[in-house]
């Protein structure tokens, strides 16, 4: 089931976000150092993480009594919870089983709660008062959370600039997910989100195998960029790619990669546009990176 934007914020919240992280990087002299030093960025933010257990029922049943909530309650909101972070203790705790190449963002998402003061505040209030968050506030806490680790994790725009010393491609995002530290689907997603061109990658759950040739892979995220959105309609490639998809050619199941090939898409309008597209396969999730080129030439017949 393809997932909801996870991300977005308004312009006011969106430069608070920018500001409270661009402080702690400061703060942590992480500026300029790579890959972006998170225990430090950690320790600048004065929280202690810990990540040498599972954060399994017995573990989280102490957390919320040293919280004063309910396990049900955290267990039903978060569903599979990878972190948690107690306010008033400073405390952070990461699940060792997530991916290690999450992790990252993972810690750098819970200081965003912390670091926000809006948002610490908030936590301490209902902390002491065993009260619980509004739904619509806690899908904006988490979604400024996500931006400021995003913020922090890609030290603001050093991420889009070196991006841009590259030619457009799968090159970049791969090769800058290895110098920040970063998984390679948070630098897909940073890639596009911050990039000058009409693009959007397309992130698909590992594909599901039937007879012969037949396949089929769940669009877990389309990630647009701004200008993209304007021209598509990110909905027309469905919920999923399966072997019949006009995009089937270039999801590589059974390959590493899908070298660039050019693609026709149909905008908004229905009018035809030529695009270039190319793919990548990880061990978690399958990457269809497009960027559009302008509209498809028209041919005439005498």
């Amino acid at each position: 089931m393809t997932r909801a934007d996870d991300s977005s914020l308004s312009t006011h919240e969106l430069q608070t976000v920018k500001t409270h992280a661009d402080r702690l990087l400061r703060e942590a002299s992480a500026l300029g150092v790579f890959p972006t030093p998170i225990e430090r960025i950690m320790a600048a933010a004065k929280l202690t993480v810990v990540e040498d257990e599972f954060l399994d029922e017995s573990v989280l049943e102490r957390f919320m009594k040293m919280a004063k909530s309910s396990l049900g309650a955290v267990k039903s909101a978060l569903g599979k919870v990878l972190g948690l972070l107690h306010v008033p203790a400073r405390l952070v705790l990461i699940d060792s089983a997530a991916p290690q190449p999450s992790k990252p963002f993972l810690k750098l998402h819970e200081a965003g709660h912390s670091a926000l003061p809006h948002q610490s505040k908030m936590y301490s209030l209902i902390h002491d008062s065993e009260n619980s968050l509004d739904p619509y506030i806690t899908d904006l806490f988490e979604r400024e959370a996500n931006v400021f680790a995003a913020e922090t994790l890609f030290q603001g725009t050093r991420f889009s600039e070196e991006a841009r010393q590259y030619d457009f491609g799968m090159k970049a995002p791969l090769a800058l997910s290895d110098r920040y530290g970063a998984s390679v689907y948070s630098s897909f997603r940073r890639y596009v989100t911050s990039s000058s061109n009409s693009c959007c990658v397309i992130v698909l759950e590992p594909a599901v195998m039937g007879e012969g040739k037949e396949f089929s892979a769940v669009i877990r995220r389309t990630v647009v960029s701004e200008t993209f959105n304007v021209i598509f309609d990110p909905l027309d490639f469905g919920p999923c790619i399966h072997h019949r998809h006009y995009l089937a050619h270039l999801v590589p199941v059974k390959r590493k990669m899908t070298g660039r090939r050019s693609i026709t898409l149909f905008d908004r309008n229905g009018t035809r546009r030529k695009c270039s597209a190319e793919a990548f396969n990880s061990k978690h999730h399958m990457f269809v990176l497009i960027k559009d080129d302008g509209p498809a030439p028209t041919i005439l017949l005498p």
